[in-house]
């Protein structure tokens, strides 16, 4: 059975919802002010990534494609900076709404739906959508509007021994429609 998916565009509300459901924690301006008195300084952590899974590392990322095959989830977060050229092939993450042990027990039971996931096209270098933390347990998967001699590239700031964990979809097959 197909659980087929209209990626939409991104906006601030549909981050703010994502935000609400703790799919993503937002990472924009303004955020995260911190009252200084003059002559001061401050610093405060967002988060701190789990020893276990290493220390931090920097990748870049570039999809040329358009079907989502790696829907996994990790479990500790990760930061996406959406920094790209202009003029390339429009970026797609897809994301469950729902952490990954109801997605698998919904799998499992034959009651999964397209309800249970959102697909969003996101624009680069927008300092209000472009940067975020995906949570740690929630499903996702980068694609691209289409194959192309552009695809879309970007950056993610991760623990380096982070985890892959593959959703087994069994009698499922995703696809997203464009």
């Amino acid at each position: 059975m197909d659980i087929i998916l209209k990626p939409i565009q991104v906006t601030e509300e549909i981050l703010d919802s994502l935000e609400r459901l703790d799919v993503i924690s937002r990472i924009k301006p303004g955020k995260h002010l911190l009252e200084t008195k003059k002559g001061e300084s401050k610093h405060e952590t967002i988060y701190a990534c789990e020893d276990q899974y290493g220390p931090h590392k920097l990748i870049c990322v570039t999809i040329n494609n358009s079907k989502p095959t790696n829907f996994l989830y990790h479990n500790d977060n990760e930061d996406f900076m959406l920094i790209d050229l202009k003029g390339r092939t429009g970026l797609v993450i897809t994301m469950a709404l729902i952490e990954h042990q109801l997605l698998e027990e919904k799998i499992e039971n034959n009651i999964i739906t397209s309800d249970d996931f959102i697909s969003v096209i996101f624009e680069p270098n927008n300092p209000n959508t472009s940067f975020f933390t995906m949570n740690k347990g929630f499903a996702h998967v980068e694609t691209c509007l289409k194959e192309s001699d552009v695809p879309p590239s970007f950056y993610v700031a991760e623990s380096r021994d982070l985890d892959e964990n593959h959703i087994d979809f069994k009698g499922y097959q995703l696809r997203i429609e464009v």
